[in-house]
């Protein structure tokens, strides 16, 4: 199994944290007074990147959904977005093997945890 599918857990995305708080803590002291703009950059880029992935499943597009989930995912995973990750992996490994059929649901899933995600990062900016 390659290993990037080897990462994609069966466990229910629901059961992760939202936020990685030890990731977020580490990046508020690396970070410091850069800390709110690498959050406001996240957060402004995230309804772009969840609509170009609404595009590419809306096209059939596997090639493209793989290729704009691996990104998010890594800006998700680097922003301690637990959950999402998860979420944008999973659709991630959907446009890989090119099965689209559960995509639009996984989305839809994935939109819901990036309203709650915003949310607590909103939180940590204040």
């Amino acid at each position: 199994m390659p290993l990037e599918e080897s990462r994609v857990s069966d466990a229910d995305p629901d059961q992760l944290p939202l936020l990685d708080e030890e990731i977020i803590a580490e990046l508020r002291e690396v970070m410091e007074d850069e800390f709110a703009d690498l959050l406001q950059g996240f957060l402004s880029d995230l309804p772009l990147q969840l609509n170009r992935l609404q595009t590419a499943i809306a096209q059939g597009d596997g090639d493209g959904l793989y290729h704009i989930a691996h990104k998010f995912k890594s800006s998700c995973g680097c922003l301690g977005a637990a959950r999402l990750m998860e979420l944008i992996q999973r659709l991630e490994l959907a446009g890989r093997r090119n099965t689209l059929d559960d995509a639009a649901e996984l989305l839809r899933h994935a939109r819901t945890v990036a309203a709650a995600t915003v949310a607590g990062l909103h939180a940590r900016l204040d």
